[in-house]
């Protein structure tokens, strides 16, 4: 899969934003939410949705349990909703967890405030 064949099937799954640089594709489930990404890797295509924000250890460790391929990593101190893109069929699965974890992005960044002063 190359990533013009990563750039339509978002395209046609009614993804927007969609641009690809240097083999990795940026995109969002919808205009107002966050910018992911498709990135090469590990023998096949990755969905990554970053966030500065380092996730409870717990809620981390509750996710991971609850989501199977879709897992929540922290890499260089942020969090990361990382999984496998296998083909157009995941697709409205990863919709869907994207907009669950950015909910909860929000609300550990909320609950950092008296810590970090946002």
């Amino acid at each position: 899969m190359t990533a013009e064949d990563v750039a339509q099937a978002l395209k046609t799954a009614g993804f927007c934003g969609i641009e690809a640089d240097q083999g990795t594709v940026y995109a969002r489930v919808v205009p107002q939410a966050p910018e992911f990404r498709v990135e090469p890797g590990d023998g096949g295509w990755w969905l990554v949705l970053p966030w500065n924000v380092t996730p409870p250890p717990e809620a981390l460790a509750l996710w991971n349990a609850r989501m199977g391929a879709a897992r929540m990593a922290v890499q260089q101190g942020e969090a990361r909703l990382v999984m496998p893109f296998a083909g157009p069929e995941v697709l409205p699965r990863w919709a869907a967890l994207a907009g669950e974890a950015e909910a909860l992005f929000v609300a550990w960044r909320r609950g950092r405030r008296d810590v970090e002063g946002m």
